[in-house]
């Protein structure tokens, strides 16, 4: 009787330091909302969060894809990329029969702390929103804005791409090739301008003329992409119906500043 007794001690002990271990792992993870929200201002950094709310419930109702902000003070330790998938599936963010939900976190940047973004996308998604876009959409729309502590006009921006694209409107493959066309366009049009002011300069030094050059100015990454827009034509206040169960596996795209 005393080996039965031995084993059976055994196994609590097992059981509950797997408990111990669950809960450990989800300590850092940010309880989900109740009421469901898609936009969770923990670190207090978005003005009107209640627009954007409504801008994402809509989008959500019209189109089952769910799009969740969340900012946060504090990591406790997980990486971004970890936290993000967390939070993705432990709140069910998107449909449980597409797995369409996709995660924006922030973690804004402090005084002794970098700050850190990720974007992680639903088993459903990754192919239509591939690493590639999130990864520009990180570096070139909200990395920018969040240099600036706009955080608000980041999001904003991220999300004039990601909706679209999400709704098929755009093919994220021929959106990026487009910006690179646009890109090599500008690069050859700034490379033209200033071989013109080297040589009006140069000719001014020979003729002993002063020249006087005007300014020019040029386009910046994403103008088709779109820009920070307050009215993204979802709005409504349309019931979305809350969290649908997605899962999520590893896609998405992180950066840092």
């Amino acid at each position: 009787m005393k080996y039965p007794m031995k084993t059976d001690r055994i196994r609590l002990i097992a059981l509950g330091m797997a408990w111990l271990v669950c809960l450990a792992a989800l300590a850092g993870v940010p309880k989900r909302p109740n009421p469901p929200k898609l936009v969770n201002d923990l670190a207090n950094v978005l003005v009107n969060d209640a627009v954007l709310e409504d801008t994402l419930e809509s989008f959500a109702h019209h189109t089952s894809n769910q799009i969740c902000v969340v900012t946060l003070n504090d990591l406790d330790g997980y990486e971004p990329s970890e936290m993000a998938y967390k939070i993705g599936q432990e709140w069910g963010v998107g449909d449980q029969r597409f797995n369409n939900g996709v995660v924006l976190l922030i973690k804004p940047k402090t005084a002794t702390s970098n700050g850190q973004v990720f974007i992680a996308t639903g088993y459903g998604v990754e192919g239509v929103l591939p690493d590639a876009l999130c990864r520009r959409i990180i570096e070139n729309k909200l990395i920018p804005a969040f240099r600036n502590n706009d955080y608000e006009a980041g999001v904003w921006d991220a999300l004039a791409v990601m909706m679209p694209v999400l709704k098929g409107e755009y093919d994220a493959e021929e959106l990026m090739e487009a910006e690179d066309e646009e890109m090599s366009t500008t690069e050859l049009v700034i490379t033209i301008i200033i071989m013109i002011l080297v040589i009006m300069w140069i000719r001014s030094k020979c003729d002993g003329l002063g020249g006087g050059g005007g300014g020019f100015s040029t386009g910046t990454w994403g103008g088709s992409f779109g820009s920070s827009s307050r009215s993204s034509g979802w709005g409504g206040g349309s019931s979305w119906g809350g969290f649908g169960g997605g899962s999520f596996g590893g896609g998405g795209a992180g950066g840092s500043w």
